[in-house]
Formats: C-alpha cells, structure tokens, sequence
C-alpha cells in the first residue's frame, strides 16, 4: 500500500469543521472521514499502548464510542488481528483504508480528520503521526453560540456558550504556538465561506497538494446516518447568508452577555464587537433566571434524546458526559 499522510482539522465545535472536511475530501486524492473521538477516548482508558496494540481488543475499546457507528461496515481490507501487534497508529490507519475502500477511495494520498477535538490533542496526534498537519478552524463565537445551545448537546446557556468557545478557541491557539505555522495553519469559517476558493488554495499549498475546483461541491464526506440530523447542509456550497445569522437568532441581552464573558477575544480574530467595555454582565436575577432556564433546556434535551433513542434514531451512548470546561 502506498503512504498516506494526515491532515487533521480542529476547532469548537459547530466552527465549520465538517464542512472544511467535506471541501478537502473533495479533492480526488484526499478522503475525509467521519469524526473519530474514539481514537482519543480509547488512549485515555489507560490500557492501549502506543507502540504495542493488540487490535481486536482496541477495536472493541473504540466500539464503545458512539462515533465508530460512521466507521463500520463490511470490512474491505484483512482484520488487522491477522497481525497480532501493531502500533496504535498502524490500527487507525487501517481503520483509515478499511474506510476508504468502502466510499472508493482506497489509497489516498491524504486522509483528513474532521474530528472538532483534534485541536486539543495536537501533541499526541503529531507524535503518532509525524508527517501530520492541522488546520484550526476559528468561527466567531456568538455564531457558534447560537448553533449550538438549541442543540440537545453542548452548553445551553448563553454565559456556558462563551466559556465554552474560550475553552475550544485557545487549546487551538496554544497549539498553533507550540508547532507554528509550518505545522499548524489557522483560518476563519467566514472567510472559507465567502471566499472558498482562495482559502482552499491557501490550504492546498499548506498540505502540499494540488488546488483542483471540484473541491468546492464540498461533497466529499458523507454524514453517517446518525449524525445527518446536526449537518443538514453538508454537500452544498458554503452559504454567506449564514454567516449573520446569529444577529437575530440570539437576543440583544445574550450577544452582550457572550460579549461581556469574552472581553477582547472576539477582536483578536477579526470579530467587532457590538457592546465592548460597555458590555454588562449577569445580574443576580439574571443568574437565577439563566439557571432556571438551563434546567428547564436541559429537560427537554434529554427528553428529546430519549425519544429519538427509542425510535432507534440515536445510539445508546449517545447522552455524552460534558467536558469539565463547562
């Protein structure tokens, strides 16, 4: 089998990940894959060595994610347990091929993982995958709000939603420090949208790869069938009208809440700010009422989800634990 190198885009979630993934997988010699927590979550169990696995029991370990449901499938490569030990990073690559033989791209050139977390694990990505890079996807945080609190996922709370953001913006600013430009490379989802093609061309050199037009059908990922719901708009071209639209999905008081938990962030990226130093924060009426709200958000999700469970539209373990940022 020919080499394949890995290019790993990163970001808060509801940032545009899936749709830059999509955009590169496009490309006739890259495949992008679906998200992939579960290579992380089974490190963090303690019992997979990185140099020394035994496959079918990692295997076993990442099935208990609810992302590997996008990975399965008829297998089109030999159980890699024909091999009693490999690395960690040979086993996600065959997961990789396995992968990409059943959407007829069985060696391609550049593998891209779309997962959001990827940002946070830079150091332990570059490690197993020397010849990797990363993309980190900045979207502006009152847009990533708005997408994500009617969620049944994520904060649901306006001042959880700017912590949130923070907390998934400066582990991709602190990796684009450690590995610098040459290793690390940064745009914002408002420009890939309204500007796709001169991004994507940006990126093209960054991954040493060819520019082709075809990539801007961003119809080179297809959304598992769990995961369809959150990404409707995968496979059509990106969409400017978007990129305001949390102007009047959030409220006045909740764009200068967000505003007054983030102070400057914002402009750091680009993003003027509405309220500025004037912003105010939550009153003690305004933390209660937030709270109560939260609850009450927090019940409908979960009822929601149990429903969806039930009519067999949403996995077992789907009801993920928060981070601790939260």
């Amino acid at each position: 089998m020919g080499s394949m190198r890995a290019a790993f885009v990163g970001g808060c979630p509801r940032s545009g990940t899936t749709l830059l993934g999509a955009l590169l997988g496009s490309h006739t010699d890259c495949l992008c894959v679906p998200e992939s927590h579960f290579k992380i979550d089974a490190l963090r169990a303690g019992d997979i060595d990185l140099e020394r696995v035994t496959p079918s029991r990692a295997i076993e370990r990442m099935k208990q994610d609810r992302d590997f449901l996008g990975w399965e499938g008829s297998p089109a490569l030999p159980e890699p347990a024909d091999a009693p030990v490999v690395s960690y990073a040979e086993l996600i690559e065959w997961l990789v091929r396995r992968y990409g033989a059943q959407v007829g791209k069985p060696a391609p050139k550049l593998w891209v993982d779309h997962t959001p977390d990827n940002a946070r694990y830079a150091s332990t990505l570059f490690s197993m995958f020397p010849d990797a890079k990363m993309i980190h996807i900045v979207r502006d945080g009152r847009a990533v709000a708005a997408s994500v609190m009617p969620l049944h996922w994520g904060p649901n709370r306006i001042d959880q939603a700017a912590r949130y953001w923070l907390f998934q913006v400066g582990q991709g600013l602190a990796a684009e420090a450690c590995w610098g430009p040459e290793r690390v490379a940064r745009i914002r989802y408002e420009d890939l949208v309204v500007e796709p093609e001169a991004v994507l061309q940006r990126l093209c050199a960054f991954l040493e790869i060819d520019y082709q037009p075809g990539m801007l059908r961003a119809d080179g990922f297809t959304v598992p069938a769990h995961m369809r719901t959150p990404f409707p708009l995968i496979g059509k071209p990106p969409d400017p009208r978007r990129i305001d639209a949390w102007r009047t999905a959030l409220t006045a008081r909740e764009i200068e809440l967000f505003e007054d938990r983030v102070d400057d962030f914002l402009q750091y990226f680009g993003y003027p700010s509405l309220y500025g130093l004037r912003a105010r924060p939550l009153s003690r009426r305004e933390q209660v009422e937030s709270a109560l709200d939260g609850i009450r958000r927090h019940a409908r999700r979960w009822v929601l989800y149990s429903w969806r469970r039930l009519a067999g539209r949403a996995p077992a373990n789907r009801w993920r634990r928060r981070p601790a940022s939260w």
